[in-house]
């Protein structure tokens, strides 16, 4: 099909090209027709071969002796095309007009001879198309593979910094609460097994990510109680979105360890979540903070966050944006990317 295309945009070309010139004799439209459909018909009949020429020639070393095979190889093959192209040619005339040319005329001869040239360009030229798109196809599959594997690095990353996190919590409460530890390794248990489930996955909806939130937040309520309070505002619009695996707990975790465990009263951690533009999807994840507490930091601080920034820029490029900032005792993290239904 492509080949019928080109050849009847070349045909078109010429016949434009006879239009503009006018040359002084008629255009016909047969002979200029039947040769451009034969020549390129013919290339798409043989590509199959060019495709396992290209393949077998990609994957040998470059080197003075292939290099010289393959030049005398296309010589062969372009020679093998024109001949076809040409006694072809002589069948559609016969066809045409009743009269079957010999094969070895003046004019035959002039076509072979200049025909051979185009026929050894249009083979590299194939050639050199095949081999390009080859290229950037493995590169493309190379580039999907290094990605996959620095998100999978960054995903396992989250999980010691978590259960260190946790266990740290569960370890402050051991001998004050027994109870109250024990709840939370049996909430913690159940958390890592969701999460563990997941693992594979770099997106899940929204609503999952946003389970997996409230059964951390839960974990850090028994330590807590009253000192933590909760808003989330999910958008039912952005609910079933696709989002990175874990995106926002890193943040509450932050949240909690560097903001409402500081405060003598606790306070409030807020998630909201909306499509924006249409096209967008905008989360902004809030808490209480001392202002006492912006240049401290300790050992550990950021590394959740980061984790998070850098998913979100391999993932999806300049198509994502990761805020933070303090506005008074508040701390505000905003993070936006392209909404993908699940």
């Amino acid at each position: 099909m492509l080949a019928l295309v080109v050849s009847s945009l070349l045909v078109l070309r010429l016949y434009i090209d006879y239009l503009i010139n006018d040359y002084g004799y008629d255009f016909s439209w047969f002979a200029v027709a039947t040769r451009i459909s034969i020549n390129y018909v013919l290339w798409a009949i043989l590509f199959r071969v060019l495709l396992k020429v290209a393949t077998y020639f990609q994957n040998q070393p470059t080197t003075f002796k292939s290099t010289i095979s393959h030049l005398l190889l296309s010589i062969l093959v372009a020679g093998f095309h024109r001949l076809l192209a040409v006694r072809l040619y002589d069948f559609a005339y016969y066809a045409y007009s009743g009269f079957l040319r010999g094969f070895f005329t003046p004019g035959n001869k002039v076509a072979l001879g200049a025909g051979l040239l185009s026929s050894f360009l249009e083979y590299w030229i194939i050639m050199m198309l095949i081999m390009g798109i080859s290229y950037y196809t493995r590169y493309a599959l190379q580039q999907k593979e290094l990605n996959a594997a620095k998100l999978n690095a960054l995903q396992m990353q989250l999980h010691p910094h978590f259960l260190f996190n946790t266990l740290n919590s569960i370890t402050s409460l051991i001998d004050i609460d027994p109870k109250k530890a024990q709840k939370m390794l049996t909430q913690l248990g159940f958390l890592m097994r969701e999460i563990l489930e997941q693992d594979k996955k770099h997106l899940i909806p929204l609503e999952s990510e946003m389970e997996y939130v409230k059964a951390y937040l839960e974990i850090e309520h028994i330590r807590f109680q009253d000192r933590l309070a909760l808003d989330f505002s999910i958008d039912e619009n952005v609910s079933h979105a696709q989002v990175p695996a874990l995106l926002l707990q890193p943040i509450i975790e932050n949240a909690i360890k560097h903001g409402i465990s500081k405060r003598p009263n606790g306070g409030e951690i807020s998630v909201y979540a909306s499509r924006t533009n249409g096209s967008k999807v905008t989360i902004e994840i809030a808490n209480d903070y001392m202002e006492a507490n912006g240049d401290q930091k300790l050992e550990g601080y950021g590394i959740g966050t980061s984790n998070v920034s850098k998913r979100l820029k391999q993932m999806y490029g300049d198509e994502q944006t990761f805020n933070q900032r303090q506005e008074g005792a508040k701390y505000i993290t905003k993070i936006t990317f392209p909404f993908q239904q699940s």
